[in-house]
This record gives C-alpha cells, structure tokens and sequence, in this order.
C-alpha cells in the first residue's frame, strides 16, 4: 500500500507552515484528494496517534471517515497500512498524505478540477493543484499535463 511518496514535481515556495492533505487511489492508479474538511480530520487522528504502538487493526488506529462527512460513513482509513476499506463492498485503496506550504494552492485550498465524460467535475490530485497554480502565476496559459501521467 502507499505511503506518502515523495513528489517529482519542484516545490518553488519556502515555508515552515505545512498544511497535510489526504488522499485515495482509485482503481486506475489516479490520486484524488479528500475535501479540506476531511483532510483535517484525518490528520487530527494521524498527529494524535503518531507514535503510538497498537496491535495491527486495532481499532485504535481506524478512522472513521463518516465523523468527518456522513457521505462516507462506509469507508475507514487503517492507518498502519495506509489503507482506505469500504465496509459495505470490502473494497481496500491506498491512501497517502502530502505536506504542502500554506502559500501552495492545496494550503490555500485551491482545488483545479476536470469535467468527466459522464458531466461531473473531478479534482486533480493535490500535486497537479499546486503545479498548475505555479504554471498561472507564471502567466503560462497552456500546460500539457502528459509528462504527469494525464492525457
């Protein structure tokens, strides 16, 4: 499972201030991070239980999601195994964590999304957000996202 893979893409901004974001693997291999609410919920967990030392799956190192947002009462992130579990289906997905700088745009909570065939908008993964936010402040309009894994 995934554990919080460090990116290739430039971190172009100093800062000591980190703001954590949380997300899960789709069964593509596509990364899509939770909403700022939920991210923040996972990370209260994830900082209090640093450090502690439980049998594994205990349920010491569960998070219940559906605390967060009753949307997703049947998913459970174990931590021990950066695992996402789907009580009702048994459906397990990677989970990982980014420390971005607050001046990012994930720090600042700046979500670039993308309409699917289907009509809804889906949300890039937290490290494509904070690139193409770099690539507008630059005054670059086009950006081929190919080189990172999206066509």
């Amino acid at each position: 499972m995934a554990m919080a893979p460090s990116s290739s893409l430039p971190q172009v901004y100093p800062s000591h201030v980190v703001v954590a974001v949380w997300e899960w693997q789709d069964g593509l291999g596509i990364w899509h991070p939770y909403s700022a609410t939920v991210c923040s919920f996972i990370e209260q967990h994830f900082v209090r239980q640093r450090g502690q030392h439980f049998g594994l799956g205990s349920l010491a190192h569960s998070i219940p999601l559906g605390q967060a947002d009753p949307s997703l009462a049947p998913y459970i992130i174990d931590l021990p195994s950066w695992t996402q579990f789907r009580q009702n289906t048994g459906t397990m997905r990677s989970v990982r964590r980014h420390l971005f700088s607050q001046n990012s745009a994930p720090g600042q909570g700046i979500v670039w999304e993308w309409l699917g065939d289907d009509g809804s908008w889906v949300a890039y993964e937290a490290r494509i957000c904070d690139y193409l936010e770099q690539q507008v402040a630059r005054g670059i309009q086009v950006v081929d996202l190919a080189p990172l894994g999206y066509n």
